[in-house]
């Protein structure tokens, strides 16, 4: 018997199909985007999330969390009503990166045999267990963008109590100390972290470059129509696409700083993809548009008590790479995008 085909699936194929075509058509703006990506990966992805991974890997794993966040602890639990382990989750995600807390919530549920009551409150602590990290905000958005070290602490800070108002406010709504009471094994070893940060970071680089194809390829199609798709819109579906702000200006931070805070769909469909059935994609992104909004209302509430000035920045920017269109390269890239977008059409079925 024949299974129905349904309308989404033929338009997400559809999709697939024009951006494989498109690659064709724009071959060195493809192959452009694609080196652009890597060197941006490679110049402040990699440098600001590598280290923060494998120490929060290595913290949670290990158990270090209990002696280094004991005095802590018991007055965020008055804030975030939560157990430790959870709390401990969200302290880490608020230094390590967004995919950090998401990864690790991951990880602790396989370690303690998938219990049902766990698993629950993992899922619930996904929504705000996700954080810009501060080496990331200030070499990416504070360094990268507006060429103002101030601007990307800004940004941090603005994230943190976003993410803290969340927590508290969600912690209130559900019960997320039922895992209390448990006892966990000390399990960690600096090796693995790094295999599981390594892992975990090359997943993020690769989407990103497939995000930024994809992007390309149809602002290409766009500006052939006359329309100019502005960086800080490109952000909000790739953030490393904030770097291409010319004129950066300090009324752009909180806008910045709401798309910092949700990480773009690039970095929430990684998080989707790493966390598997934990994370919620409807409820996750709707607490992450959420989280957007208040970031950029403390970002806009701190700059009336500040005074900082920005300047345009050339970090990782304005790449260039000689290319020509040749009968190895095009199929290469055309190809890498159909796989990539294959798969991530998987992750996008439940949305």
């Amino acid at each position: 018997m024949r299974s129905k085909v349904k309308i989404s699936d033929i338009l997400k194929s559809s999709f697939i199909l024009i951006l494989a075509v498109l690659t064709v058509i724009f071959p060195k703006e493809t192959a452009d985007s694609a080196v652009g990506s890597i060197n941006i990966c490679i110049n402040s992805i990699i440098p600001s999330m590598f280290a923060f991974m494998v120490i929060t890997t290595y913290i949670q794993s290990s158990c270090l969390y209990r002696v280094i966040f004991r005095p802590i602890l018991p007055a965020l639990s008055r804030i975030v009503r939560a157990d430790d382990n959870i709390l401990s989750i969200f302290l880490l995600s608020l230094i390590g990166g967004y995919p950090v807390g998401i990864k690790l919530l991951k990880e602790d549920i396989a370690q303690n045999t998938n219990s049902p009551a766990i698993a629950r409150g993992h899922s619930i602590a996904s929504l705000f267990c996700y954080c810009i990290s501060p080496s990331f905000a200030i070499i990416m958005i504070g360094n990268g963008v507006f060429g103002s070290t101030e601007a990307g602490v800004i940004v941090y800070i603005s994230s943190t109590l976003a993410n803290i108002t969340a927590a508290a406010v969600i912690s209130h709504i559900y019960d997320l100390k039922s895992s209390s009471n448990r006892e966990k094994t000390f399990t960690g070893n600096l090796t693995g972290a790094v295999n599981s940060a390594s892992k975990a970071l090359f997943g993020i680089c690769t989407v990103i470059v497939a995000f930024n194809i994809a992007l390309t390829c149809v602002s290409e199609l766009l500006k052939c129509a006359g329309i100019i798709v502005p960086p800080i819109v490109a952000g909000f579906f790739e953030i490393s696409n904030l770097l291409n702000i010319e004129s950066p200006s300090v009324s752009l931070i909180p806008f910045v700083s709401a798309i910092a805070s949700s990480g773009g769909i690039c970095v929430m469909l990684q998080c989707a993809a790493i966390g598997g059935d934990i994370l919620k994609i409807n409820e996750f992104i709707a607490a992450r548009v959420s989280c957007a909004l208040l970031s950029g209302l403390y970002t806009m509430i701190i700059l009336k008590f500040t005074d900082i000035s920005v300047s345009v920045s050339t970090f990782a920017r304005n790449y260039s790479y000689e290319f020509s269109a040749n009968t190895i390269i095009v199929p290469v890239l055309t190809a890498m995008c159909i796989i990539i977008f294959y798969k991530s059409d998987k992750i996008l079925k439940n949305v």
